[in-house]
């Protein structure tokens, strides 16, 4: 009897959650949210999606408590976090237009009668000043894209409050083989293509991409903008060599080949950037070299765990012997990174 009556309840919260969750995406006309509504009408697992942000509460211990989100999007995983767990969410993000299609989606959902503690903000988590405000830290699929880990690691120190936890969830795995190559394809394509931009303008986000140009593009003009006369091919093998730095260092480079002849060797795993803003298109990261950023930064029971769901996969999540994570992150790209204030 106890048995049905869990099953019953489970259910009726799973219900609840997506209407919850189809009445918040469908709140607003923000062109650069369309693409994403129509995912969400076409893909969108709304029990897979849920049963991931009970997990991810679980784990950070996320129950009633003020959480930051960090890099929140448009907000679905904020709903969540503060319809499931309970929580106070602060959900930042540094892309005006994401904070837009937040705000209108959250006033429609809340004009339907859903009560949503969550409070959108435009802010770049290394300037956000809050110190220990916080007793959980989540960010899903954004660590790829941010300018600096390191100083986002330290201030997520700060934010915390003593004995709070941050809980990163991303897939972006340079240790998966089949998500590696399909992102050098696409560094490819965001790099040079104009045809590659043209659709992000258009078909993507064309309030974010408003002004989408080949990233290589972006360099050879910073570099004409230095009047320093290079030949065709040298400015070529200039702006191939320049992938992945901001405008300071390809003005300082230009000249540094000048004087010098020499040029700098681009990341390898992370050389898809725009050279005015700084943020990365995807960049590919290292699981096990975050973990020990993070215990540089001073965070303490730093664990590095796997994303899988179904049995007897799950079983693995918790291994600690790095030859077996790698060759599960062949398997499927996705970590979870907790870590203690």
């Amino acid at each position: 009897m106890a048995s049905k009556l869990r099953m019953a309840v489970t259910r009726h919260l799973g219900d609840s959650m997506r209407q919850l969750i189809d009445d918040y995406i469908h709140g607003s006309e923000h062109p650069d949210l369309v693409v994403y509504r129509r995912d969400f009408d076409e893909k969108f697992d709304p029990e897979y999606w849920e049963h991931g942000i009970r997990d991810m509460c679980a784990l950070g211990g996320f129950y009633n408590k003020r959480i930051l989100e960090v890099g929140c999007g448009f907000g679905w995983d904020a709903v969540g976090l503060s319809h499931l767990g309970g929580n106070a969410v602060v959900a930042i993000d540094i892309l005006p237009s994401m904070i837009d299609g937040f705000n209108e989606c959250l006033a429609s959902a809340r004009a339907k009668g859903h009560t949503l503690n969550i409070e959108p903000k435009v802010a770049d988590i290394c300037s956000l000043d809050e110190e220990e405000s916080f007793d959980g830290i989540y960010s899903s699929e954004a660590l790829e894209h941010v300018h600096d880990l390191t100083a986002m690691f330290e201030r997520c120190y700060d934010l915390l409050k003593p004995g709070g936890t941050l809980l990163l969830r991303n897939d972006s795995n340079r240790f998966n083989s089949s998500f590696r190559e399909s992102t050098f394809e696409m560094w490819k394509e965001r790099d040079t293509s104009w045809e590659h931009a043209e659709w992000l303008r258009t078909e993507i986000r064309p309030v974010e991409h408003a002004n989408a140009k080949p990233y290589g593009a972006m360099r050879q003009e910073i570099i004409d903008e230095t009047g320093i006369a290079f030949t065709p091919d040298q400015q070529a093998k200039l702006v191939a060599a320049t992938a992945g730095m901001i405008r300071p260092e390809i003005v300082k480079a230009a000249e540094t080949y000048r004087d010098k002849g020499t040029l700098p060797t681009p990341p390898k795993f992370a050389w898809c950037r725009n050279p005015e803003t700084g943020e990365y298109a995807e960049r590919l990261l290292d699981p096990f070299e975050l973990r020990d950023m993070l215990k540089q930064a001073g965070f303490r029971n730093v664990s590095l765990r796997h994303g899988f769901t179904k049995f007897p996969f799950r079983l693995a999540n918790g291994i600690a012997f790095r030859p077996i994570n790698e060759f599960l992150f062949d398997r499927r790209g996705l970590f979870l990174l907790r870590a203690d204030k």
